[in-house]
């Protein structure tokens, strides 16, 4: 038997459900718990639009492992050991309409040119899948914002899809982000497709997916080391914890006009939160080792009043002057998104691997479309790389990419998630040092 048919994670399955669980290393075999697999690799992909703030939010200073962070990454700085930043990453594809090709090519590396029909190129998180093939339900999840309602922004004269898709598996393949939490939920807990009635059902009567294995959690219980047995407990709360987080943004049981679909009762910060715990748990549980999420499309517009800085829509708020007061108010958006970038940190610190944490076995690489939202210069990218990688990355410096393409970098994440191509888009080397 080839090594990887023992698998570590757990599936429970139960009236159209399936349950995934982490590594429960007391499940398996006597002889197989004392075998060190190596650790498995998650890839994270987290965009956000319109870049700085006239660079008054991100001011990084120092060098290497001395570096200093911006006035909008406090929420950063107790996981600066745990993260890297880049200084002078420029995009290689600059040019109206700047928030289409920065969208486009934050994970192609590549041009646009076609004004009728999106296409681009392949995207490295693509790459990724194709040459790992990972053995999960999900080969690469893809997760949006909620949706806007005259469809998604889009860059005049170009179509909305470039500001849109950011994973492609060719180059006229995109991979159509999900915009409901409820739904993303539902695809790592009722795989395969499983009957939407049933889903819809359970939703509406406030049952959880867990309530259908609750005699097949009682089975493997006793069989659990207490090491197992905390991490199993720990687990399930998590799941329980999310779901009703996405049931309390459905309608009421029973209601049946105005209803809505799952998941879109809940305001665009609920909705970010729920989506960046779904993603923790699909890489807990190993339904996906690939996620890609746009946190906003790229022309982002969407309405920050509720931080409290004022009426501020994203991409206005961007061009609306340089007062101290509109700066103040674009800074705390994007002092907003690394908060939420330091929440998913946390949620991945927080869980227990064998070979370390779960954020020590993963590669989060946060970006925007442009450098700065006022100028649309694409020149010295906000660009995050988080995790350890299972060793591929040093993590906890400033990174100078001067010299280097913006391609280089892309192709370097491949090869840290152990995926040797050649070379992509138009590097053929990786960039050195990440």
């Amino acid at each position: 038997m080839k090594p990887r048919s023992l698998s570590r994670r757990t599936f429970l399955r139960a009236a159209g459900v399936g349950i995934c669980l982490p590594a429960l290393p007391s499940l398996l075999p006597r002889g197989a718990r004392a075998g060190s697999d190596p650790a498995t690799k998650r890839f994270v992909a987290l965009f956000f639009p319109n870049g700085t703030t006239m660079r008054q939010d991100w001011q990084l200073g120092g060098s290497g492992s001395s570096y200093t962070m911006g006035s909008a990454h406090d929420a950063l700085l107790p996981f600066q050991n745990r993260l890297s930043m880049f200084r002078n990453l420029d995009g290689d594809y600059g040019g109206a309409p700047d928030h289409s090709r920065g969208t486009a090519s934050f994970l192609t590396g590549a041009p646009i040119s076609d004004q009728n029909t999106p296409q681009v190129d392949v995207s490295i998180d693509q790459v990724i899948a194709q040459q790992l093939d990972p053995p999960t339900p999900i080969r690469s999840l893809h997760l949006g914002p909620t949706p806007y309602s005259a469809g998604p922004p889009s860059d005049t004269g170009w179509p909305s899809g470039y500001n849109t898709y950011i994973s492609w598996s060719s180059p006229t393949a995109p991979n159509a982000p999900l915009e409901s939490a409820q739904v993303a939920f539902d695809q790592i807990y009722v795989p395969g497709g499983s009957d939407p009635a049933m889903a819809d059902a359970r939703r509406r009567r406030r049952q959880s997916v867990l309530d259908h294995t609750l005699d097949q959690i009682d089975t493997i219980s006793p069989r659990l080391g207490s090491e197992d047995a905390l991490k199993l407990d720990e687990y399930l709360t998590a799941v329980r914890e999310v779901e009703a987080s996405l049931q309390n943004g459905d309608t009421e049981p029973g209601c049946t006009d105005g209803a809505t679909a799952p998941g879109t009762g809940l305001s665009f910060p609920e909705h970010t939160r729920a989506m960046l715990d779904v993603v923790a748990l699909a890489l807990r549980c190993d339904a996906t080792r690939i996620v890609t999420y746009s946190m906003d499309y790229g022309f982002g517009n969407k309405d920050f009043t509720f931080l409290g800085l004022g009426s501020h829509k994203h991409h206005n708020l961007s061009h609306s002057g340089n007062t101290p007061e509109i700066v103040a108010a674009h800074r705390g958006i994007v002092q907003w998104y690394m908060e939420q970038l330091a929440y998913f940190l946390g949620l991945l610190q927080a869980v227990d691997e064998s070979s370390g944490t779960l954020l020590d076995n993963s590669i989060v690489y946060m970006g925007s479309d442009v450098g700065d939202g006022w100028s649309h210069s694409h020149a010295d990218l906000p660009a995050i790389l988080a995790g350890g990688g299972a060793g591929a990355l040093s993590p906890g410096r400033l990174i100078d990419a001067s010299g280097s393409s913006y391609d280089s970098v892309l192709l370097a994440l491949a090869h840290a998630m152990d995926a040797p191509v050649p070379g992509f888009s138009g590097a053929t080397t990786p960039f050195g040092g990440l």
